[in-house]
């Protein structure tokens, strides 16, 4: 198993960068359900259920351009973890925040949020 560096990632809708991303992250995560019953040993059993999953994204503001990532918008998400594995996942776009630091002038910065709408698929070769 080889380490590997974030350098290459990036989110694409399509063909299209969404932004100037600078990280991103994705969490799944699955339902579960627990019990204890008089075949379980006093012990409790656990049955998984749903799927779901969230995420951020963080970039730079590109006032050049229209940004694709709209709160309330349905998009499917193309996350590169390198050059050649990526997550394909339909979402809904829920938060979107621009950060305009007027006292030090840092460079106008943006974080979105989305949570998964369905099923997404894993890292694949692309």
């Amino acid at each position: 198993m080889a380490v590997e560096s974030g350098k290459d990632g990036k989110i694409l809708i399509g063909a299209s960068p969404i932004a100037d991303i600078t990280s991103w992250e994705f969490d799944k995560e699955c339902q579960t359900s627990r019990y204890g019953s008089s075949s379980t040993a006093g012990f409790k059993k656990t049955v998984p259920g749903v799927k779901m999953g969230q995420g951020s994204i963080e970039f730079k503001w590109d006032g050049s351009t229209a940004s694709p990532i709209v709160e309330g918008t349905s998009a499917t998400l193309l996350l590169h973890l390198n050059a050649t594995e990526k997550f394909t996942v339909p979402s809904v776009i829920k938060t979107f925040r621009v950060k305009v630091d007027i006292d030090n002038g840092d460079v106008t910065a943006g974080t979105a949020t989305f949570e998964t709408d369905g099923a997404w698929t894993e890292p694949t070769l692309t």
